[in-house]
């Protein structure tokens, strides 16, 4: 058995076709269906069934598959372990975050490409379900979001810190005078919220399902910064997480009656997977800067 027939067979069982595994692999089809024969020659089994216009992974290939997958990573990681000896004179880094908390990664990032300016980065905003799913298929290093709606036995995670869902006014906003609000006496209010499938609306939902149901977003977007322009109108209310009126003095955050309103942001990477000295360097300075900015600053204002 080679690791090129496990890559070819691997590449097929993602593609169900010869055809796009083959363009993918830059390989001629021919090349690939012979590989796989003599993988399935050797394993005595058959591993795809070709009897339709679209191949199907057999029960063989099905049982094969995740011990495919998994020698394959291994040698990707063994592959990282050699690259790290090159002192940080080449490599990447693939980090990905949710879009409400991408903008604390900006001085971590400015500091680690000035220090390592060989590392090439590649930084990706998305959803949270989405990044999951690209930290399952090895196409992200760690990713950076709030609690996961569904945890997942496969992910390890370090938290970063702690906050609250809270209701964001401008601080001119009628509501910004009171210490305290719950859900149900926000219908009198405009309310935009992060459209649904984005990582903040997930959480919220999750946690106040009954409630969510009987408030009436107005509006609903998938951009933050576009979010906290129209809060600045004094003409919609928000919510969304305490931190993120670190940077915006115009905001007021209003604590919520309800319970169950505490939420983590942290780092989630694929549990067993080996890492990178970049990773491992990233991940400090940005605990360094959080230790000395939001963590900092809760404690010396008492932020719930």
């Amino acid at each position: 058995m080679e690791l090129r027939q496990l890559r070819y067979f691997v590449k097929a069982a993602e593609c169900l076709s010869f055809t796009k595994a083959a363009r993918s692999l830059c390989i001629a089809e021919s090349s690939l269906s012979v590989q796989i024969k003599q993988l399935e020659a050797e394993l005595g089994a058959p591993l795809f069934n070709r009897e339709r216009k679209q191949i199907e992974l057999t029960d063989a290939g099905e049982k094969l598959l995740p011990y495919a997958k998994l020698v394959m990573s291994n040698m990707q990681d063994a592959s990282m372990v050699i690259r790290d000896i090159n002192e940080m004179r080449s490599g990447s880094l693939r980090i990905g975050g949710i879009f409400s908390l991408c903008s604390l990664l900006t001085d971590t990032l400015v500091r680690f490409t000035e220090e390592y300016p060989q590392i090439k980065v590649k930084m990706v905003c998305k959803s949270g379900r989405r990044l999951f799913e690209l930290l399952r298929d090895n196409e992200l290093d760690f990713v950076l979001t709030f609690d996961a709606p569904n945890p997942d036995d496969l992910l390890d995670s370090i938290e970063l810190f702690s906050t609250s869902l809270a209701v964001l006014v401008h601080k001119d906003h009628p509501l910004a005078k009171l210490e305290q609000v719950s859900l149900g006496e926000l219908h009198e209010y405009r309310l935009a919220l992060p459209e649904r499938g984005m990582h903040v609306r997930d959480v919220i939902e999750e946690r106040f399902p009954d409630l969510m149901q009987k408030l009436d977003a107005q509006l609903e977007l998938n951009d933050v910064n576009i979010l906290y322009q129209l809060i600045n109108t004094k003409h919609w209310i928000s919510i969304m997480p305490h931190s993120l009126k670190l940077d915006n003095p115009d905001l007021q955050a209003i604590r919520l009656c309800e319970e169950n309103t505490e939420i983590r942001a942290a780092l989630y990477w694929r549990k067993g997977r080996y890492h990178k000295r970049v990773t491992k360097i990233f991940i400090e300075m940005l605990q360094e800067y959080l230790n000395e900015s939001i963590v900092v600053y809760y404690y010396k204002n008492r932020i719930y």
